[in-house]
């Protein structure tokens, strides 16, 4: 797998299991790179926050990734930038775009226990963090949007499921098997992939699954989103 050098700048690095800092140091330049990469921060990002010259910054990447010195960060899936997004909102809406009092909020919410400048776009949501942080708003007195935490399809797919699973492919026990949930009160083609998910319809549905000994692949909801547009 080869990376173009346009490409590099986007990308996440993280050191190679196999590469010892030691033997870089006594080449500084190198040394502060591969010490700078974590795993957590694009290439752009280290270059505008470690003051590297970005595209000097690239090339050496690009290097180090060609000899096995470096490796992407594969997506895993996990959401990222949201307490920034939210952190900058709260500095904006508060100081009104006046750098001074934006740098005494910074302060004041340093004192709460959350470094500012610790995040970027890259860092990984946490929970936690962005209770605190929604908490922290609407103690200013701030209104926060948010998505709904209702998925959707998931009815669809846990009904599909366990009407092929249990069938195995035979319509006619899959006929059967829709009447079944028919006389439940359940009418599989009342729902899309598109259709709103009720949390109690869909627990039912698991316990029904779990009882036939039916797996469900994509059981666990993707609730993700809950900040969708700060202030």
């Amino acid at each position: 797998m080869t990376i173009p050098l346009e490409e590099i700048g986007k990308t996440i690095f993280k050191r190679s299991a196999h590469l010892n800092l030691s033997n870089y140091s006594d080449d500084i330049k190198s040394f502060n790179v591969l010490f700078a990469l974590d795993g957590k921060r694009s290439v752009q990002t280290i270059a505008v926050q470690d003051a590297f010259d970005p595209e000097e910054l690239k090339a050496r990447m690009k290097g180090f990734y060609d000899l096995g010195l470096i490796e992407p960060v594969v997506d895993d899936g996990i959401s990222r930038g949201r307490a920034k997004k939210l952190l900058d909102a709260i500095i904006l809406k508060r100081s009104r775009g006046i750098g001074a009092i934006a740098k005494t909020i910074k302060i004041k919410i340093a004192m709460k226990g959350i470094n500012p400048d610790s995040l970027t776009p890259d860092t990984p949501d946490d929970p936690v963090l962005l209770r605190k942080l929604l908490g922290l708003a609407r103690s200013y007195g701030l209104q926060i949007r948010t998505k709904s935490d209702r998925t959707t399809g998931k009815t669809r797919l846990i009904i599909d499921s366990i009407i092929t699973q249990r069938s195995g492919g035979d319509p006619t026990v899959a006929k059967v098997i829709r009447t079944k949930f028919m006389l439940k009160g359940i009418n599989p083609d009342a729902y899309s992939l598109d259709t709103p998910d009720d949390p109690n319809l869909v627990k039912k549905l698991m316990d029904l699954a779990g009882t036939l000994g039916v797996k469900i692949q994509s059981a666990k909801a993707r609730v993700g989103d809950q900040i969708e547009q700060m202030l």
